[in-house]
Formats: C-alpha cells, structure tokens, sequence
C-alpha cells in the first residue's frame, strides 16, 4: 500500500491504474561489449560495456567542480576511464569491491591510444541482458529508477486488475484485433510486454496495442457525452417572430446569421434541446446571433443568462442588447452588483459573477469567449433541460474533439464577415526589430495605429514587459504612444484607450486584455512580443484585433530571443491558417485534445486523461479507429 500512495503524484489512485503507466522508451541492455577494442572501434556510439574495477574510484575537484575517475580494465588488460561530474555519492559507494565486474552505458570515445565513455550510466547486474522499461519522472516526487521499482514490485498483485478493466473498456467492440492490430497478443501479454518486453518489436507493437485500447475508452467516453439518441425533448419556447427580433437591429444581418438564428430558434419552438456550439472569427458577428437567440428565450417568458470573462465585455455586450432589446429588460451581473435574489430575473448578462449569485433555473445559457473559463465553470449554470450554446473564435481542443467526434452536437459556424479584410501572419527573429520599428513608423504616419501586446505588465520577469517597452517605443514616437494594464487604474486606461480610437495617439502598450472586446479603428499592425509566450488561441484573438472595418493589416509573432521545437510548431499554426475552426483543429493534432472524461481538474488541451497515465492519446489512433469502426458496421 506504501508503494502505491507514492504513485498518487501520478493520478493513481486504484491498483488496477499501476500497469497503465506507460513506460516512454526502453533500454538495450542485452549487447555488452565486454572487449574494450570494439568500444575504440564504437568511437561516437552507445554502449553497454563491462569491465573489472582497477581500483577504487578517485574523487578530485577540478575548477571547482567534483569529478569522479573510474577506470575499467577488459579480459585482455585494455583500459577503459570514465569521468563523472555532479553528486557522485552513491555510484561510488556502489562501486566498493575492487576487481568486481561492473556494467555501464555511455558514447564511447577514442582520443589517440586513450579510450573513455562519456555520459556514463551505471548498469545494476540484474539488467543485463534484458530490455529495460524506462518511467516519466516526477520532479520533487519520484525518479525514473523509483518509479519503475515501485511499478515492478506492484506489477505482479495488479496485472489481472488492470486487464479485467481493459476488456470492460473494449467489450463493445466487434472485431477487436483488427482494431488493435494484434494477431496474437492476449491483454495479458499486452501489459507483461509492456513492462517486461522480451525484444524492441515486442514493446513497440504492445505500446501501440495499449494506446489504441486508450483511443477506443476516449471514443466511448465521447460517445456517453453525446449519445446515439433521439434529441432531448424540453419545454418549447414560441417567442417573438424573428423578423421582429431583426427589426430591432440598426443593420441588416447576413443571410448566414439570420440562418443560424432560425435553426437555433425553432429548436426552442419544437421542444429540441440545444447543445451548440456558435463558431466565427472575430467580425462574423456571434453577438448579434446569440442575442436574438436569447431576446426569443425571453420573449417567450423564458429565462436566458449570458456570460462573458470580464467586466469590460460583458458591460458593452449589456450596453449594446439593451439598445437592441431594452423592452426585454436586460440585468447587468458582476461582482460589484449587490448580492440579490435574480431568480425572478429573465434577462442576465454578467460575468463569472453569476456562478456565485442566485439565479435560479434557466432555460438558455450561452458562454462567450469559452477558452476564458474552465469547463466546471461553463457547466454550472445548466440544469438537465438548459439550452446551452458556446460562443468562440477557436474552440478549445477538447471542444473540438467533441465536435469532431462526438454525436450529437449541434454546429453553428459564422463564416462570413460584414467588412472584407485580408491579414497576412509573420513570424519575425530579434534580427528584424529594427525593420519592424520602421514598419510600426511609417504605418503611424499613415495615419494608421499599432497594437504592441506584451506578455507582462511590469519589469517582474525576464520577459518584454509594457512598460519597459512604452518607454523604449515612446522615445521613436513621443507623445504617440499609450499603455494599458490590469495593474493600472481604471481612469487610466481609459483616456488611454479614448487618446488611441480619437486619433490623439496611435501605438498602444497592453497585455492581454486587449484581446477581446476592444476595437482600434484603423488598427493595421499588431506585435506580439515574446509570442511563444501566448496560446494559440490568445494570438487569433488578438489577430481578430486587426481591420475590424474592413482593410489590410499584419501581425507580427516576435520572438527576440530562442524558442522550442514545440513553439515554434504551434507558432507556424498561425501563420498557415486564419480560419478559427481550421487552427482549432490543427492545435487538436499537436496538442491533443484534452480530458475528455469528467473530472474535477479537467484540462481543455494537451494529454488526455484517459485510461494511460503520462501518456497522449494521438487524435490520428482516433480517426483511424473511428475509420475502421464504420467499415466493420
């Protein structure tokens, strides 16, 4: 039991889960080069090698730092020295009997008649010979070599349990091994194979087996959140027609959101619960659609709640329905209204505010900009016959998996824009910032403004931050140039955002929260500093920031200093893709797409919580799976 509350920083908290923690690599351990003449040979290759100690190990510090000699001699008497750096404490003591055949892996390394192995590993006796699973570590907690102890000694007492509940997870499916791509390997050999693998093939074909077997749980958990069903009957809503919503709106809808707007309301009429999800980019007009689709709820006695990730938005969304539908009588929620009875309220739009008050049992709750809450949070103001609609510019990738995958969802998708606009996306090195200074200039004397987006407000952290760069980008443009920040008062960003849209000014500082809700006439340039720093989603936003009124605008992904093969990866995204459901769904593949099972610390992106512990469930393994399933029915 000891053994298995050590595995709790891993999510463990069954026996059955101890052989679902999934090995990353293996270790060759069954080539020893036990003649030190084929490891000269070897120069620049690992190896395993074995050899007899000479003596015992010499401990010296060299500028300062411990360094650890080993010297190793073969059968014929030819030396082998191996250096070690950093604590060296417990491989020394290990290494106590003098002319003991001891094991190590390393790169060999030939420097004239001298021959070392650098990056030196000590082997334990009892892995020679065999291929060696190898653990994710967990930092503060457990390492490699501790996890696979205690995953070695747990295997035995949990084997059965954890291949009793893969054949709960796989029973439903016909044909299984076509599916898994196995012909011959049992559950059981699955998971021996996966901890105890007898050859490299053997691992590899039971990873892929055991990772599929994932794919297939996600499939099934997905297919429980959006069941094969008829549509779920609820109360039917014969509100206002629409074209006396429509006439209530100061410009003429397209014929795509007045499309929208009929499909989700005559599902209110015939009674047919909506669980949608309202896709646009920024400019395709999402508001106006949800709002006519909440003024129907409303109109009809109904009860509809809309909420919003801040203050800012949420008071211009309630600012411009109240225009529209004043007679409906709208209620402004945030935190700094009073804490009241809004049971006997029909019309709510506020911020998370509404979690904490009461607001009784709604018939419509729509969440706009749905990546900026949690998923608990989106789901707690529903009740089991709650119209709910999400709103966004690029879902979320679990979002994304159930629309994709799921069965049941209904898709609601903004394509076209009031205002024709064309963005172009660069990617751009700390080598260019001079020419991206002279692009921001001469826009500015255009007569065109700039939007610089850090990623902290103050000089805290080794990263751009808005006022270090104000005050570098105020002395190109004095007097120009404007900043705001959540550690500003509200005043002050205020006239800075009112200097910005009168034209007093033309480059605006800020973080983040620019990145909904705020619109820059004339906005042609956007930089985003440090932008591997930001979410892929967070940089559409803030692209969606550009040419709101039609035009040519570009922005700029700076990244001065150097950045991982991950975000470099997700970076190129944007500049590929400008279609918020199209990068949606190429952020699914890279980044996987989240738990998909209900939890209370659900992630919206990256592995899922499946059945696998530390390992992602590949989106590939579940359309090919989906593929072959359709084929076998």
């Amino acid at each position: 039991m000891m053994e298995l509350k050590s595995l709790e920083c891993f999510g463990i908290k069954h026996a059955w889960q101890v052989p679902l923690i999934c090995p990353v690599e293996i270790e060759d351990y069954t080539n020893i080069v036990t003649e030190f003449s084929k490891a000269y040979q070897l120069s620049g290759h690992k190896i395993v090698i074995a050899g007899k100690l000479v003596s015992a190990p010499s401990f010296n510090l060299v500028r300062g730092k411990g360094v650890l000699t080993i010297e190793l001699f073969d059968e014929l008497g030819y030396l082998l020295s191996i250096k070690l750096f950093g604590d060296t404490k417990l491989i020394e003591e290990s290494l106590a009997e003098v002319g003991s055949t001891y094991y190590f892996k390393g790169v060999s390394f030939a420097n004239g008649a001298y021959l070392n192995l650098r990056a030196a590993k000590l082997i334990s006796s009892a892995d020679i010979g065999k291929f060696v699973p190898i653990y994710k570590s967990k930092r503060g907690y457990l390492s490699k070599e501790q996890v696979r102890e205690v995953i070695r000694k747990q295997l035995p007492s949990t084997l059965n349990q954890a291949e009793k509940h893969l054949r709960e997870v796989i029973k439903w499916v016909p044909n299984i091994r076509q599916v898994l791509k196995t012909k011959k390997m049992t559950l059981k050999d699955v998971l021996t194979e996966l901890h105890n693998p007898s050859s490299v093939e053997s691992w590899e074909e039971a990873r892929g087996v055991i990772k599929r077997i994932a794919a297939l749980y996600c499939i099934r958990e997905m297919n429980a959140l959006n069941p094969r069903e008829p549509n779920k009957l609820v109360n039917s809503l014969h509100g206002l027609p629409i074209n006396v919503l429509k006439e209530k709106i100061p410009f003429e809808l397209t014929t795509e959101q007045t499309q929208i707007v009929e499909s989700i309301t005559n599902k209110f009429k015939e009674g047919t619960k909506v669980d949608g999800a309202l896709i646009g980019d920024v400019g395709t007009g999402k508001t106006v659609v949800y709002g006519i689709c909440a003024a129907s709820v409303v109109s009809a006695g109904g009860r509809a709640a809309i909420m919003l990730p801040s203050q800012t938005l949420a008071e211009q969304i309630h600012e411009e329905l109240n225009s529209y539908f004043g007679s409906l009588k709208p209620v402004l929620v945030t935190l700094e209204t009073e804490q009241t009875n809004l049971e006997e309220t029909n019309f709510l739009i506020g911020t998370s505010a509404l979690l904490h008050r009461r607001v009784g049992v709604l018939d419509l709750v729509v969440v706009d900009e749905q990546h900026r809450f949690g998923l608990e949070q989106r789901e707690l103001l529903l009740s089991e016959n709650t119209h709910f609609l999400e709103a966004t510019a690029t879902p979320i990738p679990r979002t994304q998996a159930l629309i994709s995958y799921g069965n049941s969802k209904h898709i609601f998708r903004l394509t076209k824009c009031h205002a024709k606009k064309e963005i172009t996306t660069k990617l751009r090195l700390k080598s260019e910032s001079h020419a991206l200074m002279k692009e921001c200039l001469n826009q500015v004397e255009l007569g065109n403004k700039v939007l610089v987006v850090c990623p902290t407000k103050d000089n805290s952290e080794n990263f751009a931050s808005v006022e270090e760069v104000f005050t570098k980008w105020n002395k190109f443009a004095r007097n120009k140039v404007r900043y705001i920040h959540s550690g500003c008062s509200p005043d002050h960003n205020r006239k800075s955002i009112a200097d910005i849209k009168s034209g007093k000014a033309s480059i605006l500082i800020s973080t983040t929260m620019v990145e909904i809700g705020l619109t820059i006439p004339r906005l042609t340039k956007t930089i985003i500093y440090h932008a591997e720093r930001f979410g892929t989603i967070t940089c559409h936003q803030i692209r969606g920031r550009l040419v709101r009124h039609g035009g040519k605008g570009q922005l700029d992904l700076y990244c001065p200093t150097e950045i991982g093969e991950k975000s470099l990866q997700r970076l190129l995204l944007l500049t590929k893709f400008d279609d918020g459901y199209e990068l949606a769904e190429q952020d699914m593949i890279l980044r996987g797409f989240g738990d998909i099972v209900k939890a209370s610390d659900l992630s919206q992106s990256g592995s899922t919580k499946s059945i696998l512990i530390g390992e992602k469930v590949e989106v590939s393994d579940v359309e090919e799976i989906l593929s072959t399933l359709e084929t076998t029915n």
